[in-house]
C-alpha cells in the first residue's frame, strides 16, 4: 500500500502531512520498501506518522521518533519496532539514547522545531550517523522563510542559505583551485569544517516546495563526475573526438 493510501486511510494516532510530500515520500521511498530499513524522525507530535512508516516499511528493523515535548511519553506501540525518545534532539543525552537504539539509519526525517539553528545542528550531527548511501530530509521548510524561525529570504545565515551553498560543495571538484572549502563556508563554520562536509560525503541535493532532500554518498569523495565516456565512431556533426582528453577539452572551449 502507498504512504498516500496508508496516511489517507488512518486511524488512531493522528499524522499530519501535506498533500504533496504523500506522492513525493512515495516515489521517494519505493525502491527500499521491502527492505529492512531503520528511520529516525525527529519531531513526531501526535505518533502517527511512525505508524505509517511502519506500515510501509513492512521489513524495518527499527522506526524511531524523537520529541522534545514530554507529552510524548504517553505515546504506546503494539509494534516493537517503534520507539519513542524524549528530548532535545541536539542534546548529547538525547542523541545517546538514540544510538543506543541504532547507530546508523537508511533516512533521518527532521519534522522538529523548523526553527534555522535547530535544523542546521541537527543535520551536522545526524547526516553522520546516515549509513553510505542513505537519505536526509528536512519537512516543512517554508519557515525558513520567515523570520520569526530564523529565516528570512534574505537571510544569508538561515538554514536555507547553507543548503544552497552545499550545492556548490557538490560540483566542488570545478572551481577547488579558486577557493577552499573553509572559505566558501566561513560564514557558517568559524572553527573548521565537519569532516563529512570536507572528506566529500554529500551527494546530492532536491529542493522541493517545503522539502530538502540531501543524500550520502556511497563512498566520501569530491571527484563526483568521473570519466567521460564517448562511444559511437562517427561524428557526423560535431567532431568532438578531442573531449577524450580532458585537458584538451578544456583548452578547446576556453
Amino acid at each position: 500500500m502507498s504512504i498516500r493510501k496508508i496516511h489517507e486511510n488512518k486511524i488512531g494516532k493522528v499524522s499530519d502531512k501535506w498533500d504533496s510530500y504523500l506522492d513525493f515520500y512515495d516515489n521517494l521511498f519505493q525502491p527500499y520498501k521491502n527492505n529492512p530499513i531503520s528511520m529516525l524522525e525527529i519531531g513526531v507530535q501526535n505518533g502517527g506518522s511512525l505508524e505509517t512508516y511502519a506500515d510501509y516499511f513492512e521489513g524495518a528493523e527499527h522506526i524511531i521518533g524523537c520529541d522534545i515535548n514530554q507529552n510524548c511519553a504517553k505515546l504506546t506501540y503494539q509494534d516493537k519496532r517503534i520507539k519513542v525518545i524524549i528530548g532535545d534532539a541536539n542534546a548529547e543525552e538525547t542523541k545517546k539514547s538514540i544510538l543506543g537504539i541504532k547507530n546508523q539509519f537508511d533516512f533521518i526525517i527532521d519534522d522538529g522545531s523548523h526553527i534555522s539553528s535547530d535544523i542546521l545542528n541537527s543535520f551536522l550531527y545526524y547526516f553522520s550517523i546516515l549509513k553510505p548511501g542513505g537519505i536526509y530530509i528536512i519537512e516543512d521548510t517554508h519557515t525558513l522563510y520567515d523570520r520569526s524561525y530564523g529565516g528570512g529570504v534574505l537571510n544569508g545565515f538561515s538554514a536555507t542559505e547553507f543548503f544552497k551553498k552545499l550545492i556548490d560543495v557538490v560540483n566542488f571538484e570545478w572551481w577547488s583551485s579558486d577557493i577552499s572549502l573553509e572559505n566558501y563556508l566561513s560564514t557558517f563554520f568559524k572553527r573548521g569544517l565537519p569532516p563529512f562536509i570536507r572528506d566529500g560525503w554529500v551527494q546530492s541535493l532536491e529542493f522541493h516546495n517545503s522539502i530538502i532532500v540531501i543524500r550520502k554518498a556511497i563512498q566520501p569523495t569530491h571527484k563526483k563526475l568521473g570519466v567521460r565516456r564517448i562511444c559511437g565512431t562517427e561524428y557526423a556533426v560535431f567532431d568532438n573526438s578531442y573531449a577524450k582528453d580532458s585537458s584538451a577539452y578544456k583548452k578547446k572551449i576556453t
